[in-house]
Parts: C-alpha cells; structure tokens; sequence
C-alpha cells in the first residue's frame, strides 16, 4: 500500500476548475506506483472525477483499475443521522424528492454542480425555487 497526496484536488473539484483538477491529478498519478491495481479515493470530491483519476493511473496493457470511493456511504450515514432510511423500499427518488441544504439552510443547487453528471442528476428531481 503507497499513499499518494493529491494536493488541490478537492479544492479544484469544489470549484470546477478543469485545469487545476487535471494538474493535481497529474501530479498524483506521477506519484503512483506503476504497478497499482487498485485505488482508494480519500476523498468524496475525488468521485466527481473518478474517470480521470483512473484514465491518469491506468497503465497500458494492464488491467483495469479499482476505485473505490466513500461516498455513498457517507450520503447514507448523513440520511441515518437525520432519521431517514439511506435504502428507502419505495425505489428512486422522484421529481420533488430533494431539499438542497447550504450551511444549514434551504438553498438552490449551485451552479457549479452542473458541471458534473451527478449534479445534473440532482438538478433533475430537485424542485424549482424561486
């Protein structure tokens, strides 16, 4: 096991910024072991950018890497603290089905999560306010 610190990565992430993400990626990626065939992302931001990070790790003729991530078990332990089910019986959320909260209140989704494919998503089943 290396550690590798990706420096600026989550800071890029947080703020779209497409070449700062694709320097510290870079850089981490340099750090790597050639021989790597598995990832464990340290960060939820990181997921934002998964494809990348494995495409900058990823050595030829070598198998596919893992990622492995945290964030869907953070989003779950985030819902079970506030008394919901993190695997509700009922299937998908739906149009309407989503409150975004910034620093503890009701909020709009900000822009810059629509540069992601999971903000996008997010934007789909959050409700329009004024």
């Amino acid at each position: 096991m290396t550690e590798v610190p990706c420096p600026g990565l989550a800071d890029a992430v947080q703020h779209a910024d497409n070449e700062g993400i694709d320097a510290a990626v870079a850089a981490a990626a340099a750090r790597t072991p050639r021989d790597v065939t598995t990832v464990v992302l340290g960060c939820t931001h990181y997921e934002l950018v998964a494809d990348r990070i494995r495409t900058a790790v990823q050595q030829p003729d070598a198998p596919p890497i893992v990622l492995h991530g945290s964030a869907g078990a953070v989003a779950a332990q985030a819902l079970r603290r506030i008394g919901a089910d993190p695997f509700p019986p009922d299937g998908p959320v739906t149009p309407g089905g989503l409150t975004v909260i910034l620093s503890g209140r009701e909020a709009h989704l900000p822009e810059v999560a629509l540069t992601y494919a999971e903000g996008v998503l997010l934007a789909s089943v959050a409700p329009t306010r004024a």
